[in-house]
């Protein structure tokens, strides 16, 4: 994990972002790109025509006196790119972030009633991004990543996707504990666990790998209580085709995580 991409609206939840991006970078010894997209709808016709030059040129100086403060504060590389387009935001951005390791991004969580069932601009990011999307919520500050949570239906998947999570364990040299939560407990269940628990560490030469089941019947307030009473510092979500039906229903945990928590979340495709 050697480039991380800091998309930034100048916006409180942003700036959070970059200080929390920059820190990361420090940690691992990243280089840190920072992005701004000029919507070519908001400018005037003569700066369209001109090739949005004057509205550009301006966000460019704000971008080099933040990249300079980022490198003079954090002693990492920092860069910045502007872009002035038509597209639709997140997906410009997911296009954007496929040439980096990681997308770190702020996130206000839901701003309306319709954005909380219908999805945040970061989580439209995460949604569409080839590579994993660190969502940073607003005012929340850097603190070392010792444990990650990942929180997937291992037994019913009867494995677990590690492919990108394995860069970030390494890189990081943080612990992972694979958490699933099912809605009522049963032996026959507990002895099931433990089979795929099994198969899965065989298929990955592993018994370090840590895994942990929760019994409740709401899923992303079990998920959020044990973040917090676990003193995890990043949950992972990873968002796995199924069926229309089921993939309605995770999707929308993923969605109300991303749009209630405050803690980190890093979410990513299988």
């Amino acid at each position: 994990m050697k480039k991380i991409l800091c998309p930034t609206d100048f916006s409180e939840a942003s700036n959070h972002s970059i200080a929390y991006a920059a820190k990361l970078c420090q940690e691992i010894n990243a280089e840190l790109t920072l992005f701004n997209v000029q919507s070519i709808f908001s400018l005037p016709p003569d700066e369209v025509i001109k090739g949005s030059f004057l509205a550009t040129e301006q966000v460019r100086e704000k971008l080099d006196t933040i990249s300079y403060q980022v490198m003079d504060v954090f002693k990492i590389s920092c860069t910045f790119e502007v872009e002035a387009s038509n597209e639709n935001l997140e997906t410009l951005i997911a296009n954007r972030g496929a040439g980096y390791d990681l997308i770190v991004m702020g996130t206000n969580g839901a701003d309306d009633y319709y954005q909380f069932f219908f999805g945040s601009r970061s989580y439209e990011v995460a949604k569409k991004s080839e590579v994993p999307v660190l969502l940073i919520p607003n005012g929340y500050l850097y603190q070392e990543i010792s444990l990650m949570a990942f929180a997937f239906d291992f037994e019913s998947e009867l494995e677990v996707p590690m492919y990108q999570l394995i860069d970030w364990i390494e890189t990081t040299k943080c612990k992972m504990i694979v958490v699933q939560i099912k809605d009522h407990y049963d032996r026959e269940t507990e002895i099931s666990s433990q089979q795929v628990i099994e198969r899965i560490k065989l298929i990955h030469n592993s018994t370090d790998m840590l895994f942990d089941t929760v019994y409740s019947d709401d899923v992303s307030t079990a998920i959020t209580n044990y973040v917090k009473k676990g003193k995890v510092d990043v949950l992972a979500l990873c968002s796995v085709h199924h069926s229309f039906i089921s993939s309605l229903f995770h999707k929308s945990i993923i969605n109300k995580l991303t749009a209630t928590a405050d803690y980190p979340i890093l979410v990513f495709h299988k």
